[in-house]
């Protein structure tokens, strides 16, 4: 069998055929079978691909030709150079097989089912060097037609973003390559001057090369008062490079059309801007469709920031950046302190507003270049980007903290809330996004346990803290069914006599491998996470029924304090009405049972707006189960919640009996503290006493109660219960 191409002439023209000529092998003279193509459609277009591809030989770019199968017909000296293939071993083989790095395949294909629809392409790309390197390019790909507008090839244009791009080359190409291309092309200098447009871009104006070439873009703008790159278009640029939406253009007879408009932008080696390629098209509904999608998918719907989707994409064009640059780049992870407080008292209504008001207010304290997005929630991010040195990040830090803290006036509410910040820093403390992100938010928290309302930079310190963390949250898991919890009981002395009818209840975690575990390290973890509430009721039953044993057997006006942690008490799903059941299990009077659970709260929780605070502090005074403020003196405290709620306890912070002596100003705030609870019907409890010089002088002062180690340290159950049968303590 054989096979050719030939051409043969007829009267009128060229003919192109394919010949396959195929000997017969039956028996009798030889016969031969002919079967002839006419081929010259496809000879026509790829004679028209080559005669367009030469144009660009000149080009010091790599320039590559395919049909639209995507299969290789021309691939120029730069491609070669470029890709390490030569022209012999790509030319019949798919684009697709030889150029797109793994990673961007997908992508490939999808770009070049555009193309064969007849639309053009321009953005950044990976691709594969025959040696597996990975290349980073900018690709300007265009359908190719013939006289007739039918559409014959594709052609791409692929500049190295790793090498230099002299302006004159970026230029020359542009020029000529845009002479193919059916949309309009102008490139616009990095200072706002048109530096080259397209023929196209002349029949869509009506403006000669030599009427705007040089000219500012905004002689395309539809009026005197606006810029052709508007601050949106600007900002976006400045973050991820390029910019795309619908825009109104004046025509140079002062007509108006609204057209869709692509902006990419080309860097230098150093990853500074150099040039603008912007690309028209006509709107459609398609169009305007994936415009509105696209709204939808990447900002948020009501603070109108970039959403998680979008910042995610943005902080990889980020990270690319600086890692091209050598710059740094930092990462917030701010959270709206007492926002649930407010959704919760005012509405989500109200909550919203706040957040859009804080969304701006976050803005406002950026510089343009510089990203908000909204994360979730009251959870906002901000990227800071090109940075010089650290001293941007720290002000604006400031700034966010100090602005936050500033009262919102929403409606007829003056609402207060504020910032904890967490700060990561690129290359120092992470090189990819998903790293920077935990950094920031393990950042953030640690914000939050330090007070709030301030900024925590991450270090390494931190994440082997968090890890720490992780650990203590699994073991946490398993404590309560693993019976690793014992609640002690250190006695509260009355200080005139020295007998001990009360005393606190404190939780102890001994861990089956570590040992004792201060509260001080669980407490805040099991509320973080919300094992609180079980670890809470936990605590609470215990010491229910061991004061019930202990008024039955011992004495019956023995009273225990528990602590109830302020996430319990606004845990909608928890009601002090549930724990007053508790008390109807014993055949002992309930006013007898109510009077031996004293409750114990920060001070902090009087100002609690919340209605579920409020309900659930009325009925522990409807129960008649007693309350005391803890850490007395520490906090904010209105005067007027102590009547409102009928406090029963005020214990004194340890840190004003720790270095009380006389005329001391400790001393003087600890009898100002007694006189006002007196004052008002209230007995003072003074924590942390260790010497007798401790306890003359505030009972002196008159302080009814007093508990510390001078006293005795927490003591089991059957060790207390010694002490109350012996009559008190030795």
């Amino acid at each position: 069998m054989a096979t050719m191409e030939y051409t043969c002439h007829a009267p009128t023209e060229q003919r192109w055929y394919k010949f396959k000529a195929t000997r017969s092998h039956a028996e009798g003279p030889l016969h031969i079978v002919i079967e002839h193509e006419n081929i010259g459609a496809r000879k026509l277009a790829e004679r028209q691909i080559r005669l367009q591809a030469r144009l660009l030989a000149s080009v010091e770019q790599a320039v590559i030709v395919t049909d639209l199968h995507g299969d290789i017909i021309y691939w120029n000296p730069f491609a070669e150079q470029l890709y390490g293939w030569s022209a012999n071993e790509v030319l019949r083989r798919n684009i697709v097989d030889v150029t797109p790095a793994q990673p961007t395949q997908g992508k490939a294909l999808q770009i070049l089912s555009r193309l064969k629809a007849g639309e053009s392409w321009s953005g950044e790309f990976l691709v594969r060097h025959r040696s597996g390197r990975i290349i980073p390019i900018h690709v300007t790909d265009s359908p190719l037609r013939d006289e007739d507008n039918q559409l014959i090839g594709i052609i791409g244009i692929s500049t190295d973003m790793t090498e230099q791009k002299k302006t004159e080359q970026a230029l020359r190409l542009s020029a000529m390559v845009y002479q193919a291309i059916g949309e309009a092309i102008m490139v616009v200098n990095i200072d706002g001057r048109i530096a080259a447009i397209n023929p196209a871009f002349m029949q869509l104006t009506g403006y000669a090369e030599t009427e705007v070439v040089g000219q500012y873009a905004d002689v395309l703008k539809p009026d005197h008062d606006s810029h052709f790159f508007s601050d949106e278009i600007q900002q976006s640029l400045g973050k991820i490079g390029y910019w795309s939406g619908s825009i109104w253009i004046r025509h140079k007879g002062g007509d108006l059309s609204r057209e869709w408009l692509r902006i990419d932008t080309i860097y230098d080696k150093h990853g500074a801007d150099k040039l603008h390629v912007c690309m028209f098209s006509r709107i459609t509904d398609q169009k305007r469709a994936k415009e509105m999608i696209w709204q939808q998918a990447n900002f948020d719907a009501l603070t109108g920031l970039p959403n998680r989707s979008m910042f995610h994409d943005r902080l990889e064009h980020e990270i690319q950046k600086a890692a091209r640059t050598g710059q740094r780049l930092a990462l917030m992870f701010i959270d709206l302190d007492q926002f649930k407080e407010v959704n919760d008292t005012l509405g989500h209504d109200i909550g919203d507003i706040l957040l859009k008001e804080a969304a701006a207010r976050l803005s406002a304290c950026v510089r343009r270049i510089d990203t908000v997005a909204r994360f979730g929630g009251d959870e906002f991010t901000v990227i800071l980007g090109e940075l010089e040195d650290t001293d941007i990040v720290e002000r604006a830090a400031r700034d966010i903290v100090q602005t936050l803290a500033e009262p919102f006036q929403v409606a007829q509410n003056r609402i207060h809330v504020s910032g904890s910040i967490g700060i990561t820093l690129f290359p120092e403390d992470a090189t990819d996004a998903d790293a920077l992100l935990k950094n920031a938010d393990q950042a953030m928290y640690a914000a939050k346990n330090q007070g709030r309302n301030q900024f925590h930079y991450f270090t390494h310190r931190m994440q082997h803290a968090a890890l720490a963390r992780m650990r203590m949250i699994n073991d946490l898991r398993d404590a309560l069914t693993g019976h690793q919890f014992e609640v002690m009981y250190q006695p509260i002395v009355e200080l005139a006599t020295g007998a001990i009818h009360k005393a606190e209840a404190l939780i102890r975690w001994r861990h089956p491998v570590r040992g004792p575990i201060s509260p001080v390290e669980f407490i805040p973890v099991a509320e973080q996470t919300g094992m609180i509430m079980a670890i809470g009721e936990w605590v609470y039953h215990q010491a229910l029924h061991q004061a019930k044993y202990w008024r039955t057997s011992i004495d019956p006006q023995f009273k225990v304090s528990v602590n109830m942690s302020p996430v319990q008490l606004r845990n909608p799903g928890i009601r002090s009405g549930a724990w007053f059941d508790q008390h109807h299990t014993s055949p002992q009077a309930p006013d007898q049972l109510d009077a031996a659970v004293i409750v114990e709260i920060t001070e902090g929780l009087l100002l609690e707006t919340s209605d579920i605070v409020t309900e659930k502090l009325q009925l522990f005074r409807d129960t008649g189960i007693q309350l005391s403020i803890d850490d007395f003196g520490t906090g904010y405290s209105a005067l007027s919640y102590l009547r409102k709620f009928h406090v029963d306890y005020l214990k004194i912070d340890q840190t004003f009996v720790r270095k009380l002596s006389v005329d001391s100003d400790d001393l003087a705030m600890c009898e100002a503290i007694i006189v006002l609870a007196h004052k008002l019907g209230i007995q003072v409890i003074a924590e942390g006493i260790e010497t007798r010089d401790q306890r003359d002088l505030l009972a002196e002062v008159g302080c009814d109660y007093g508990q510390g180690y001078l006293f005795s340290h927490p003591l089991s159950a059957d060790d207390m219960g010694r002490v109350l049968r012996a009559g008190g303590l030795s």
